[in-house]
């Protein structure tokens, strides 16, 4: 019990650390101005087998810089991990990209059925840094709410890491804390009824 506290702590204070090194959303909407853009030219849209190359950048680029201490899976193992996800026949998952006026993709969802208690898990999301703070993440739940209502699924789980610097936003979007058999929250959330999530 006291080490998974400790974990907790730990994992507390990395977050806390990682998230006020990173640009605010003030200063991301300034940049973003800067570079001639604005948010009515980034679009939604389902990802193809082509998006595979850049799909895969985009992963290990926002995890990356997510999880700063640690260096995770190379572009090579991420496009063999999404290979093997979109060369699947019958898929009743889904993943949902952003991209930009040039075509370039700055975030993206991974949505798929689940066994469990609730229907489906939110099994990534991410979204390159310099975008965060303007209103993209909260885009990003609501078509990925409608993605799984389109499937049929009214429920879904994400497991999130401790040290993640935006779970925050998980609470601010109205996912529920679930709490282990110590009652020590482990970074699952859940929402109930997924049609919240659509504005």
């Amino acid at each position: 019990m006291v080490r998974g506290r400790l974990k907790t702590r730990i994992a507390g204070l990395k977050r806390w650390i990682n998230a006020r090194s990173r640009p605010t959303g003030k200063i991301n909407a300034r940049k973003l101005r800067e570079r001639g853009e604005s948010l009515d030219s980034i679009t939604f849209r389902d990802a193809i087998a082509a998006d595979i190359p850049a799909l895969s950048e985009l992963h290990v680029t926002t995890w990356n810089a997510t999880y700063r201490t640690t260096r995770g899976p190379s572009i090579a193992t991420r496009t063999s991990q999404w290979n093997q996800v979109f060369a699947k026949e019958s898929r009743r998952d889904f993943v949902l990209v952003l991209e930009d006026r040039n075509g370039r993709l700055l975030g993206f969802t991974w949505g798929k059925p689940d066994e469990g208690e609730f229907k489906g898990q939110l099994s990534k999301i991410y979204l390159r840094w310099e975008y965060h703070g303007l209103g993209l993440g909260r885009r990003m739940m609501s078509e990925t709410a409608r993605r799984f209502l389109e499937r049929g699924i009214t429920s879904f789980i994400l497991f999130a890491e401790l040290s993640n610097p935006t779970l925050g936003f998980y609470d601010r979007m109205g996912g529920e804390r679930l709490l282990d058999d110590r009652g020590q929250f482990d970074g699952a959330y859940v929402w109930r009824d997924v049609r919240a999530l659509i504005k």
